[in-house]
C-alpha cells in the first residue's frame, strides 16, 4: 500500500517537475542554492557531497561552482546499479572526470573513482522527487539513499534541496526510510524535529 502510494505523489510531482520552463529552473535554482551556501551548516563545512542534477531538477552544477570558490571538496556519488549502492568521490576536474550514468546523470568515470570515507563526509546534498515538513523524502524508488544513509554516523548532515510544489504535508514511510536533516526550498528552510 505504502509503495502504490509513494508511486502515485512521486508521478505527480515529476509531471509537474518536468513541465517546467528552463527559466523556471534556472531563477528558482539560484534562490534555493543561495539559501543553502549562507547556511552555517555549508559555511562550516570542508567535504560536500553533492548529487549531480538532471532532469529539471534544482541545478546543483552553481553548488559545484561556489564549493570550487570556497576550495571546499566536492564528493560526487558513483552509482554500482547491480548492488544499488553509491560510492562516493572526490570529484578534481568536472569537465574532464564526469560521463552519462546508465541512469541518464553525470558521474565519475571509472578510472576517476577516488573513493571517500562516508565518516570523512559534512554535508551530503539529497536529492528526491517528494519531500514533507518532517524532512521525509520519496527518492526514485532504487534506495540508493537510503541504504547509502543507513551505516553513517550522525555527525553527518543530510540536506534535501527541492522547489516549493515538491513539499507535501506528509510522505508515507517505510522503516527503511531514513529522514533528512534538512529541506531548503526557494520559500523556506525545514529543519527535521527531534523526536
Amino acid at each position: 500500500m505504502i509503495t502504490v502510494q509513494k508511486e502515485k505523489l512521486r508521478k505527480e510531482i515529476l509531471n509537474i517537475r518536468n513541465n517546467m520552463k528552463k527559466s523556471e529552473v534556472e531563477g528558482l535554482s539560484e534562490k534555493i542554492i543561495s539559501r543553502l551556501v549562507n547556511m552555517d551548516i555549508f559555511k562550516e563545512s570542508k567535504n560536500v557531497m553533492i548529487y549531480l542534477s538532471f532532469k529539471n531538477e534544482v541545478d546543483t552544477y552553481k553548488l559545484l561552482s561556489h564549493c570550487k570558490r570556497l576550495k571546499k571538496n566536492v564528493i560526487v556519488p558513483f552509482t554500482v546499479k547491480e548492488k544499488k549502492e553509491i560510492i562516493p568521490t572526490l570529484l578534481k576536474d568536472q569537465e574532464k572526470e564526469l560521463v552519462k550514468s546508465y541512469y541518464g546523470y553525470m558521474e565519475p568515470s571509472k578510472e576517476y573513482l577516488r573513493p571517500v570515507n562516508k565518516e570523512d563526509i559534512d554535508i551530503v546534498i539529497v536529492p528526491g522527487v517528494v519531500f514533507d515538513e518532517r524532512c521525509c523524502r520519496i527518492g526514485f524508488g532504487g534506495g540508493y539513499y537510503d541504504r547509502f544513509f543507513s551505516d553513517v554516523k550522525d555527525k553527518v548532515i543530510k540536506v534535501g534541496i527541492a522547489y516549493e510544489f515538491q513539499i507535501v504535508e506528509r510522505v508515507p514511510v517505510e522503516e527503511f526510510d531514513v529522514p533528512l536533516d534538512y529541506v531548503i526550498t526557494e520559500k523556506r528552510i525545514i529543519r527535521k524535529v527531534s523526536g
